[in-house]
């Protein structure tokens, strides 16, 4: 995620231990017991008290005086035993938005059971387990995060509708500190709060006491912040001589043509009322902001009134940038009901989906007009091969801290800025040159690692 501890980071004391740019994760094929117990212990503190209890009412048992026995000892590592024996284990409170608590015993073995009936082992039978229980709130079938006692290693998966091959060598495994402090990065960046039930706040679902926020002012910030390198970067390599009267600079979208585009209060609001229209064209090789009439007649504008109800909790996907060409709606594989506009212009949507419980408005998908894999270089931040599909160029794939969603805007916009300032691509005088045919240089030996988000904390 690469984002600044705070200040006033309610985790301020526990700072040396978090994983962060400059401090590492343990490099040890053992559990690192007592910074991961802090680390917990911590957070299970945090919440507790920021939902509105009281630090006298914290039932301070451990998982081991509640569930450990003799029968479960024979399955798991001494390591993983002294940690279980220290951690804080509470069924009043989420741990976190993603994760209820620790699993039961009989949740903790049910991969190992289930893997063996699959016949999918090696190694021990509960080599890999379920140790935090995803909330049943937001998945069906919760699973949560898998640790593998071997490696001392764990992954989110966040249901077993999904289940990850769990010994391919490209599974982005993490140190299990590094998962608990990406949970705390999104408490400190404000993109999860825990709230007081005192105050009378509703949360759509239950996940007590925390709730996920759409976006944040820093989300809107560093978008916007970009977005004026961006195309400061291409004006200057175009030669082109922008004014320095701030009234001159219009918006990208303004608020009537926000209303007419039936864009509702939001990041994408809050981001086209802001940015302001650059000097040049395009701001990627055939990627252009789209004009005025091509703005509001947004793809999916009619759809909400279609399905109200199938709609009542998400919001469309927004056309940002307009590439030339139309896909089917079966190959932008935009869920229903946005499934069922015959076809769609290309282009980078802002998307909220794939799921209401998991929003993030800032997440996006690039909508190429051809397919990316044919030749097998093209990849995903978490190593796997694009497959030939129109819309996964610059995708996360498996996030082992959270539920999957889309690249989010600002990753793109700083990939572009980097291509762009590294002259990796031309530019003229209308903005960057070459086409959209450039992007098929992603699934190139040469060239496929300048279209890759790097592999950072994909929340």
């Amino acid at each position: 995620m690469g984002i600044s501890l705070r200040a006033n980071s309610p985790f301020a004391s526990i700072a040396k231990e978090r994983v962060t740019e400059d401090q590492s994760p343990s490099h040890s094929t053992q559990l690192d017991v007592d910074r991961c117990a802090l680390l917990h212990n911590s957070l299970a503190i945090y919440g507790w008290v920021a939902g509105g209890k009281k630090i006298a009412q914290l039932d301070k048992r451990t998982w081991w005086i509640k569930h450990g026995s003799s029968g479960i000892l024979p399955h798991l590592k001494p390591c993983l035993a002294k940690f279980l024996r220290k951690v804080y284990d509470f069924s009043a409170n989420n741990l976190f938005y993603y994760v209820s608590g620790l699993a039961s015993p009989r949740q903790m073995l049910y991969l190992g059971d289930l893997m063996e009936n699959h016949d999918q082992k090696q190694g021990a039978k509960y080599r890999f387990l379920v140790l935090y229980v995803t909330p049943k709130e937001l998945v069906k079938y919760p699973a949560g995060i898998i640790y593998d006692q071997e490696k001392a290693e764990a992954i989110f998966m966040p249901t077993f509708n999904h289940i990850y091959n769990l010994e391919d060598v490209n599974l982005p495994w993490q140190k299990l500190e590094s998962i608990l402090s990406a949970y705390m990065d999104l408490v400190d960046a404000e993109k999860v709060f825990a709230i007081n039930a005192s105050l009378g706040y509703g949360m759509r679902y239950n996940t007590t006491p925390w709730t996920l926020m759409p976006y944040t002012t820093r989300d809107l910030r560093v978008c916007l912040d970009l977005w004026r390198r961006l195309y400061q970067a291409i004006e200057r390599r175009a030669g082109v001589e922008p004014s320095d009267d701030p009234d001159l600079h219009e918006p990208v979208c303004g608020r009537s043509s926000l209303s007419a585009a039936c864009i509702p209060k939001g990041f994408a609001w809050d981001l086209f009322s802001h940015a302001r229209i650059p000097a040049i064209r395009y701001v990627a090789p055939g990627i252009r902001l789209p004009t005025p009439m091509e703005f509001i007649d947004q793809p999916f504008k009619d759809i909400a009134e279609k399905y109200p109800k199938e709609t009542a909790h998400i919001k469309m996907p927004i056309l940002f940038f307009h590439i030339e060409g139309t896909v089917s709606a079966k190959d932008a594989k935009f869920r229903f009901p946005f499934s069922t506009v015959e076809r769609v212009p290309c282009g980078l949507y802002l998307d909220a989906l794939p799921e209401a419980a998991n929003s993030f408005e800032d997440s996006c998908r690039l909508l190429l007009p051809f397919r990316l894999g044919d030749n097998k270089y093209a990849r995903m931040s978490d190593g796997k091969i694009i497959s030939k599909t129109h819309i996964d160029l610059y995708g996360h794939g498996i996030s082992p801290f959270v539920m999957r969603h889309g690249p989010k805007l600002n990753a793109i916009l700083e990939n572009w800025l980097d291509n762009v300032e590294s002259h990796h691509w031309a530019v003229d005088g209308e903005g960057v040159a070459g086409g959209i045919e450039t992007f098929k240089l992603a699934d190139t030996r040469e060239f496929w690692w300048r279209y890759r988000i790097p592999e950072i904390r994909s929340i």
